[in-house]
């Protein structure tokens, strides 16, 4: 950027001024050039001087243009605009999510740029894929990818092994698409869905003349154990079947990702995950990524019309601000917050006669209880807690299970982003109640 200042100082101050404004530019041209995720995060101003230069680059910004279509980012307020970062084009054309915007040049690029910073992550983390940020949340991101497969391969019934989450279930619904259950067995404390039984609902669907998709849970509240992706992935490449895996928690933990990158051998399709629940942005975002670069495309033809720049800003801003490096610390962290939760929950379920389940699971815990789970979960509420849920052993929904589970239970959660002072106080919140 070439500043006519001459004149206006004194020529070494000039000099001074302009060797400053270099430095902060080269900052941003870093980003632009390199196109990967910082190793140390950049701070909000440059964040902000980034994305200011790139929504100056779209239409709506250009002093001299006439506007005379129906969609042209007229904007009310100064407060709306803030609210999507000046990108009031949105971000896709329809008929397409990635495609350029002509109005918006400044937020197609900010979009590329976003999932090539997107993809760099991922690789730090030891997943080689391509990526595209959605502006939509898990739920609406797997519809997304079920739609593709019914478009690409003619799916027309999705195959899941169940776990009592509403928005699989209701992405399946929405788009019109049959769901076939895969019951659940109990094994010790762990809820789970033999592979086999995937496998057998496979062989009755393609011997009933029909096109199924496997999607798979990797990541859920225990004890639902996550699904074997990787014997799924295995079934599925054999078969010739569409897998698509919910593993909305899935990057922030290595349990998770070792998975997946074993199952990313054989057949995964996509792979959705959460931008909220892994990258600390407002919920709203999604992430979808895999190694079938086809597919991806496929997917991002599926979604109708523009979408919201503002979820894929905040998926950009939170990979640019954390950095590569603070966020293997936060994983880090978060592990040890998990073992210290359950060492606490040990000790607690010893004190009051009751059990830390055995469950598998890199992120959530679960302690049975003598008392009824909701009220517990209730009180802990009252008590400024949120996060834990309290389960009956009767319902069938919130276990995972279609016959009724052994105990009564409260599972406590340790995620990404959770301090140790923070274990520390639930558990003594929750001793007060047990």
């Amino acid at each position: 950027m070439n500043l006519n200042t001459k004149g206006l100082l004194p020529e070494h101050m000039e000099h001074r001024g302009k060797l400053t404004l270099k430095e902060n530019l080269k900052i941003v041209e870093n980003i632009l050039e390199q196109r990967k995720i910082p190793e140390v995060g950049i701070d909000e101003e440059h964040i902000k001087l980034l994305l200011r230069l790139l929504s100056f680059m779209d239409t709506d910004k250009d002093p001299n243009v006439i506007q005379i279509g129906e969609r042209e980012a007229r904007v009310y307020t100064k407060l709306q605009r803030e609210s999507v970062f000046d990108f009031c084009h949105g971000v896709g054309r329809s008929g397409n999510l990635t495609d350029p915007q002509p109005k918006a040049p400044g937020a197609s690029a900010m979009y590329k740029l976003t999932n090539k910073i997107l993809e760099s992550f991922l690789k730090v983390l030891g997943l080689k894929v391509n990526a595209i940020a959605t502006p939509v949340a898990t739920g609406m991101s797997l519809a997304l990818c079920l739609s593709a497969s019914r478009k690409k391969y003619g799916s027309n019934v999705v195959i899941y092994p169940y776990a009592s989450h509403k928005s699989p279930i209701k992405a399946t619904s929405f788009i019109g698409m049959r769901m076939r259950l895969v019951e659940t067995v109990l094994d010790g404390h762990i809820v789970k869905v033999d592979v086999g039984e995937i496998e057998d609902a496979i062989k009755r669907e393609i011997k009933d003349k029909n096109n199924p998709v496997v999607l798979s849970t990797l990541t859920f509240f225990p004890p639902r154990k996550s699904d074997d992706v990787v014997e799924i992935s295995k079934v599925c490449d054999e078969y010739e079947i569409p897998h698509v895996i919910n593993g909305a928690y899935a990057i922030q933990n290595f349990y998770y990702i070792d998975k997946l990158k074993k199952a990313l051998k054989y057949r995964v399709d996509a792979v959705v995950s959460s931008s909220d629940k892994n990258l600390f942005t407002p919920i709203g975002g999604g992430i979808v990524y895999t190694k079938d670069e086809e597919f991806l495309k496929e997917i991002s033809l599926t979604y109708p019309g523009r979408a919201s720049s503002n979820p894929v800003v905040n998926i950009l801003i939170s990979l640019l601000a954390i950095g590569s490096k603070n966020y293997i610390s936060l994983m880090k962290q978060q592990k040890e917050c998990k073992k210290l939760l359950d060492d606490l929950l040990e000790d607690l379920a010893r004190k009051k006669g009751e059990i830390l389940l055995q469950v598998e699971n890199p992120i959530s815990s679960c302690i049975t209880t003598k008392k009824d789970p909701l009220d517990v979960a209730g009180k802990l509420y009252n008590l400024r807690i949120t996060g834990p849920r309290g389960v009956r052993k009767n319902d069938h929904f919130g276990t995972c299970y279609l016959k009724e589970y052994p105990y009564n239970y409260i599972v406590v959660n340790s995620a990404i982003g959770v301090k140790k002072e923070d274990i520390y106080l639930v558990v003594e919140k929750l001793n007060s109640v047990l």
